[in-house]
């Protein structure tokens, strides 16, 4: 008899309202790898501007897990379910997390976030720049080109201005339906 060995995956845990920073201290403590996307965003009041930091997908935490921690992530204040689909928590490649990371460290790009499916475009790499090797698809909106990692387990896409000098087409053919962009 042998044991097996834990097969860590990542997961997105769905928390309550405003509690994103809470939970993801509370999971620190109990030593279980976790990861908060935070982007930087210029609120305006009437009286004045300010740079404040907030969750890029408000509600979610994504926490690196084994069927070890699977259950005691739930039982941390805070945190409501995994999502899921069919009933079944749906676990994200770890490269979509990277993509996610990487997005996040540039410092010279707008990011938007958006929950529009986006079918169509050409397939394009990007050259030079923190988001260099980065495949995506590129969109025509506004009169800019832009980059598109899609993020299928989350149901959203993430966008970058990047202007048509910084990518490579790849493919010129519009992209299926089953195709992933997180290779």
């Amino acid at each position: 008899m042998y044991l097996e060995k834990p097969n860590y995956q990542w997961y997105a845990i769905y928390t309550r309202a405003n509690g994103e920073k809470k939970l993801l201290s509370s999971l620190l403590e109990k030593n279980i790898e976790c990861y908060l996307p935070i982007r930087k965003v210029l609120k305006v009041w009437s009286d004045r501007k300010k740079w404040v930091e907030e969750p890029l997908f408000r509600c979610y935490v994504f926490v690196k897990v084994s069927y070890i921690e699977f259950f005691n992530v739930l039982n941390t204040p805070g945190a409501v379910c995994y999502v899921s689909f069919g009933g079944k928590a749906q676990p994200i490649p770890a490269v979509q997390i990277s993509n996610i990371k990487t997005f996040l460290t540039q410092s010279d790009h707008e990011i938007t976030l958006s929950y529009e499916r986006i079918q169509k475009g050409a397939m394009v790499e990007v050259l030079c720049g923190s988001l260099q090797g980065i495949k995506g698809e590129v969109l025509n909106i506004c009169g800019q080109s832009r980059l598109l990692i899609r993020i299928d387990s989350m149901n959203c896409n993430l966008y970058a201005n990047i202007t048509r000098e910084e990518v490579k087409l790849i493919e010129d053919k519009p992209l299926q339906k089953s195709y992933s962009l997180a290779q």
